[in-house]
């Protein structure tokens, strides 16, 4: 019986068959191109181009009020709240792949919080804070701005969990709930469900060694998931670098994926070992400065949005929260394709977008 080969050492061999079939020039020029200076530039220029101001701050975080694009608006803002980890403008990646841009122009007033970049200041800022007093503040400014009492929450990846436990917490601030591939239950095979389990992975032990996690750490883990993505990166660029719209998406997209941020040490130590490997928000023992998280409290109408191919959100760790709130109105839209290419990818425009509108038009008063 041949001994097994572990993954690493099947990607270098891998790699070296495929050096001497000829694949090392397409790879020096892939890798020649993400270097330069013209490339960053590139991708500089096309993410974040939807037009808004920063109405409100808190620490290292943005309250973004995008200009609305219609005469009229409808009168229940959404408020996106993104992940804390990934930057915010993958839900504005261009102009012609911007969901942001989409609901601006479909007559819905937007709101986004962005997370900012985590320094050294925020090692102790606590998963409660993010919800009571980052989120809820961000609300606060929101319905000041507005003159309402309820904002719609949109959460996209960790953004839906912590629009789950704020809505749950809240219920009176939130209109509706859209938990866009968010993660709620973690008793799960999903890839990052078994690298977390506590029988291997000490939490406690990273957070102390590192303070802050730092996103070239992430950065490697989500590459990781993918061993071979570069390779295949490398391969669709290489074959349409003349196209110059695919090579602006590219720059775009390869911006994205490569401008992570930190984790705050301590909301990184409760979110692992409270959530992935204690389940507690299912279970009911998770608690928010001492207030349990119902998720039964939720009674606001919900859109759950999964994928079965999103490898990051685990269908069944997605669809949970539909089992577990308390709306009347409770539906779920299955999508196909990844976790970014879903909400960003070529097909997110005609196969997304109008279905999540159309959700919300109904549900966010007439326009006016």
């Amino acid at each position: 019986m041949s001994e097994s080969i572990d993954p690493l050492s099947q990607l270098v061999q891998t790699w070296g068959k495929l050096s001497q079939a000829g694949f090392s020039p397409i790879w020096e020029s892939y890798k020649k191109w993400a270097h330069s200076i013209e490339a960053y530039q590139l991708g500089q220029s096309q993410v974040s181009q939807t037009s808004g101001d920063i109405i409100w701050r808190h620490g290292r975080t943005y309250l973004i009020h995008y200009h609305p694009a219609t005469q009229q608006q409808y009168p229940i803002p959404i408020l996106i709240i993104p992940s804390l980890i990934n930057r915010y403008y993958i839900l504005d990646l261009m102009p012609n792949r911007s969901l942001i841009k989409f609901l601006v122009e479909s007559g819905f007033n937007v709101y986004l919080l962005d997370w900012g970049r985590p320094t050294s200041d925020d090692v102790g800022v606590t998963f409660d804070a993010h919800i009571s007093e980052y989120m809820h503040g961000a609300v606060e400014k929101v319905s000041q701005d507005t003159n309402v009492e309820q904002v719609t929450l949109l959460g996209y990846c960790m953004g839906g969990l912590l629009t789950a436990v704020y809505t749950a917490l809240y219920p009176e601030r939130v209109a509706n709930l859209v938990n866009l591939a968010g993660p709620i239950g973690f008793d799960d095979d999903g890839i990052f469900s078994l690298m977390t389990r506590s029988d291997w992975f000490d939490a406690d032990q990273l957070v102390n060694t590192y303070g802050n996690i730092p996103a070239d750490l992430l950065c490697w883990v989500f590459q990781m998931i993918r061993p071979t993505s570069h390779l295949v990166r490398a391969l669709f660029f290489y074959e349409r670098m003349e196209d110059d719209d695919f090579v602006r998406s590219f720059a775009a997209m390869q911006t994205w994926i490569f401008d992570q941020v930190d984790f705050p040490g301590e909301t990184f130590r409760r979110y692992i070992k409270d959530l992935y490997q204690e389940n507690q928000l299912v279970n009911g023992a998770f608690t928010i400065n001492d207030q349990p998280v119902w998720l039964a409290n939720i009674t606001c109408p919900l859109l759950n949005i999964s994928s079965k191919q999103d490898e990051t959100a685990p269908y069944e760790s997605v669809i949970i929260l539909n089992e577990m709130v308390s709306s009347e109105e409770n539906d779920l839209l299955e999508l196909r394709g990844p976790h970014v290419g879903m909400v960003a990818g070529r097909g997110a425009p005609k196969y997304f977008w109008p279905k999540l509108a159309e959700w919300l038009e109904s549900r966010s008063g007439s326009l006016g």
